[in-house]
């Protein structure tokens, strides 16, 4: 079952809360439902242009099927698993020596984290913040 554009419309005033606007901003919601590269489109067929990026986090495109494909073989395997406590897992360590590969000489390690707020976070706590230098 499948809803309309005014039922969406309705449950998103509903039950979403939309992060640093007032309610009336949202009155009448551009509603996504498929990108394909740079381009996406609407619950009513009309296409955009996401210079956003869907806002930071979709750098190389939309629909991309052979990054779903690694996410999803990667899945199959190990989905997820943090490395605290003595725990780690090779797609993280090999994340991490290839960034390091890339990155500047004077850097050594990398912190996975999910978003900037647990990232600046991370950062105050480990004593890497603003001011501070990695040893």
């Amino acid at each position: 079952m499948s809803l309309t554009a005014a039922e969406l419309i309705k449950a998103d005033h509903e039950h979403l809360i939309h992060p640093l606007h007032h309610p009336s901003d949202n009155a009448e919601p551009i509603i996504y439902v498929r990108g394909r590269g740079a381009t996406v489109t609407d619950v009513t067929g009309r296409e955009y242009l996401d210079g956003l990026s869907g806002l930071w986090n979709v750098n190389v495109g939309h629909g991309r099927k052979e990054l779903a494909q690694a996410a999803a073989a990667q899945m199959e395997e190990l989905a997820y698993f943090s490395g605290y406590v003595g725990s780690s897992s090779i797609p993280a360590i090999t994340l991490a020596d290839r960034l390091i590969g890339l990155a500047y000489d004077n850097m050594q390690a990398v912190f996975f984290t999910s978003g900037g707020g647990e990232s600046n976070e991370s950062a105050v706590k480990t004593g890497q913040g603003e001011g501070h230098r990695a040893a």
